[in-house]
C-alpha cells in the first residue's frame, strides 16, 4: 500500500487507494468553485454560439435549396408544356399533310391511322392544358393564366382543322373532289393554318424562353450556393475550432488525469487512483473510476476463469450460426432476385393502369365509349401483367426444378405450322416471307403443347421483329432418330457472341436489339425454362448484320402417337 502524501496544486493528485479526498482549504475550495463556474459559462457560450451559427447556416441552405428546387420544378413544368405544344404542332401539320394526300389521290387509306392521329392530337392538347394548369397552380402568376387564353385560340383552330378533315374525308368518299379541294384550301389559308402556325410558334417560343429563363435562374442560384455556402461553412468551422480550443484548455488538466488512469487500467495497473480534480463533474468521474478499478480488481480473476468456457461456447454457436446463415442467404438471394424482377417489370403496366384510371375519373363525366376505351386499355395492361407474372413465376420455379407442365404426346410439326400461320399476317406487313421446311413431319414428343407453342411463338416473334424489310425467316424441323431439332433462322440485325451468350438471362437485351425494336428481355429466358423442363436444350447463334439462328432440341418419343 502506498504512503499518503499531501496533495499539491502542481500535480493535483494524491496517492491513496480511497476513492477521493476533499479539499479542506477554503481558499482552494473557492478557486475550485470559480474554475467550475467558468467552465460552465464557457461551455454554454460555446454551445450557444455554435448552435446559432449552425442555425444561420441551416436557414441559408434551406432557403437556397427551396429556391433552387422551385426553379427546377418550374423548368420541368415549362418543358412539359413545351413538349406538348411541339406534339400539337407535329400532329396538326401531319393531319394537314394527310388531308392533302387524300385530296391528291382521291382515296382514303389507313383510316385507323387518321383516327389515331386525331386522338394523339387531342391528347397533346389535353397535355398542354394540364401543364399550363399545373404552372398556374405552382407559380400563381397572371401571365401563366393568360397562356390558357392563348391555348383556347389554338384549340379552336385545331378543332376547325379536325372538322375540316372530316368534311374532306366525307367529300372524297362521296366523290366530290372539288368540295374536298375547297375545304383543303380553307384549312391551308392564312385564316386557319396561317393563324395556327403563328399561334403555335408564339406559344412554343414563349415556353422556350421560360425554360431558358428558369435554367438561367437555377444556374445562378447554383453558383450562389457553390460560392456562399462553402464560405459560411468555413466560417462556422473556424468559430467552432476557436470555441473548441477554449473549452479544450479548460478540460485538458482533468482529461489528462483521466487519460492517465485509463492507460494505467489498460496496462493492468488496477492499483492506480485518481486524485480530486478542480471541476466537480470530473472529480465525481474520477471517484467513479477509482471504484471501478477496485471492482475490476476483484472480478478479474473470476472473469479469467469463465473466459475459456465462454469462448468455447461462442465458437460452437458461431459455427452453427454461420451454417444457418449460409442456408438462409441462399434462399434469400433467390427470393430477392424474383422480387426484384417482378417489381422492375410490374412498374410500367401498373403505372399505365393507374394513369388510365385517373384519366377516366378526372374532370367532367365522360361518354360510355370513352370509359369503355379506358377499361379496355386497363384490361390489356392487366392481361399483360398477368402474363408477365406467370412467366416470371415459371422461370423461378424452373430454376428450382419445380416447373409445372402437363405432358402428353405432341406433334411438333402441327404446333409449329400453327405458329407460322399466326405470324404470316404480321410478317406480311414488313414484307417478310416465312418459309417452312419440314423433313420430319411425324415427330412426336412427350410434352406440354401450350408451352411448346409459347416457345415457338417467342422464337418466331424475335425472328420477325429483328428482320429487315423484304427479308425471309426460315423454319425447319429435322431429326436424327432420337432428337427433334427445330430451327428458326432470320436475315436480320444478327448478334455478337457475347449477346448470344447472355440472351437467356432475365431482362437482358443487347444494344443493337434495344435500338431496333422494343421488348422486355423475358421471352428467351421463358423459352429456355420451358425447353429445359422438357429435358431439352436451346441455343442462339449469329453474327452482327448477318441474321440469327435459334435452335431447339427435344427428345423424341418414338413409341407414342400424337393426340394433340
Amino acid at each position: 500500500m502506498l504512503r499518503p502524501i499531501t496533495p499539491t496544486p502542481v500535480c493535483g493528485r494524491i496517492h491513496d487507494k480511497s476513492p477521493g479526498t476533499a479539499v479542506h482549504d477554503p481558499a482552494k475550495r473557492r478557486a475550485v468553485t470559480q474554475l467550475r463556474t467558468r467552465f460552465k459559462v464557457k461551455l454554454v457560450v460555446a454551445v450557444t454560439s455554435l448552435l446559432g451559427w449552425l442555425i444561420v447556416l441551416a436557414s441559408l441552405f434551406y432557403v437556397s435549396a427551396q429556391q433552387y428546387q422551385y426553379h427546377l420544378e418550374r423548368k420541368k413544368l415549362a418543358y412539359g408544356v413545351l413538349s406538348s405544344y411541339q406534339s400539337v404542332s407535329d400532329h396538326t401539320y401531319r393531319k394537314l399533310n394527310a388531308m392533302g394526300e387524300i385530296v391528291a389521290h382521291g382515296t382514303i387509306d389507313d383510316v385507323q391511322a387518321r383516327s389515331d392521329n386525331e386522338q394523339l392530337l387531342r391528347n397533346a392538347l389535353r397535355g398542354v392544358r394540364q401543364g399550363i394548369a399545373s404552372e398556374v397552380a405552382f407559380v400563381r402568376d397572371e401571365n401563366e393564366a393568360e397562356e390558357l387564353e392563348h391555348l383556347i385560340a389554338i384549340e379552336r383552330l385545331t378543332e376547325r382543322i379536325i372538322r375540316g378533315s372530316a368534311v374532306i374525308r366525307k367529300a372524297v368518299q362521296q366523290g366530290d373532289r372539288a368540295g374536298a379541294q375547297r375545304e383543303l384550301s380553307v384549312l391551308r389559308s392564312k385564316v386557319v393554318a396561317g393563324a395556327f402556325s403563328d399561334l403555335i410558334d408564339e406559344a412554343i417560343e414563349e415556353e422556350r424562353e421560360e425554360v431558358a429563363e428558369t435554367q438561367v435562374r437555377a444556374e445562378a442560384l447554383g453558383r450562389y450556393i457553390e460560392t456562399v455556402l462553402p464560405l459560411a461553412i468555413g466560417l462556422v468551422v473556424v468559430v467552432g475550432l476557436l470555441l473548441t480550443t477554449l473549452v479544450a484548455r479548460s478540460l485538458s488538466r482533468s482529461i489528462a488525469a483521466l487519460d492517465g488512469a485509463a492507460k494505467a487500467y489498460a496496462s493492468g495497473d488496477l492499483d492506480h487512483r485518481i486524485d480530486a480534480l478542480p471541476e466537480q463533474e470530473f472529480s465525481q468521474l474520477g471517484q467513479a473510476f477509482n471504484r471501478m478499478a477496485m471492482e475490476l480488481s476483484t472480478r478479474r480473476e473470476a472473469a479469467q476463469q469463465s473466459q475459456e468456457s465462454l469462448e468455447a461456447l461462442v465458437q460452437a454457436r458461431t459455427q452453427e450460426l454461420e451454417a444457418s446463415n449460409e442456408r438462409l442467404e441462399t434462399a434469400d438471394r433467390s427470393r430477392r432476385q424474383l422480387l426484384t424482377d417482378i417489381s422492375h417489370e410490374l412498374r410500367t403496366p401498373l403505372t399505365v393502369i393507374q394513369g388510365e384510371s385517373e384519366m377516366a375519373l378526372r374532370g367532367k363525366t365522360k361518354e360510355i365509349p370513352e370509359y369503355q376505351e379506358a377499361i379496355e386499355r386497363i384490361r390489356e395492361q392487366a392481361v399483360h401483367t398477368t402474363r408477365l407474372v406467370e412467366d416470371l413465376l415459371f422461370v423461378a420455379r424452373a430454376e428450382e426444378g419445380k416447373a409445372r407442365i402437363e405432358k402428353r404426346p405432341v406433334a411438333v410439326a402441327g404446333v409449329l405450322r400453327g405458329v407460322c400461320a399466326d405470324f404470316r399476317a404480321v410478317a406480311e406487313k414488313k414484307r417478310i416471307e416465312i418459309k417452312e421446311t419440314h423433313t420430319a413431319e411425324h415427330l412426336v414428343v412427350f410434352g406440354d403443347a401450350g408451352r411448346l407453342r409459347q416457345v415457338f411463338t417467342i422464337l418466331l416473334d424475335n425472328a420477325v421483329r429483328y428482320s429487315h424489310v423484304e427479308g425471309a425467316v426460315f423454319v425447319a424441323i429435322s431429326s436424327d432418330g432420337q432428337i427433334a431439332e427445330v430451327t428458326v433462322t432470320d436475315q436480320g440485325i444478327g448478334l455478337t457472341e457475347e449477346e448470344a451468350r447472355r440472351a437467356f438471362s432475365r431482362f437482358y437485351r443487347g444494344d443493337n436489339a434495344e435500338r431496333h425494336a422494343a421488348g422486355t428481355g423475358l421471352g428467351l429466358p421463358v423459352a429456355k425454362a420451358i425447353v429445359e423442363a422438357h429435358e431439352g436444350r436451346i441455343g442462339l447463334s449469329g453474327k452482327p448484320g448477318e441474321g440469327a439462328k435459334a435452335t431447339v432440341h427435344l427428345p423424341i418419343e418414338s413409341k407414342l402417337r400424337a393426340i394433340a
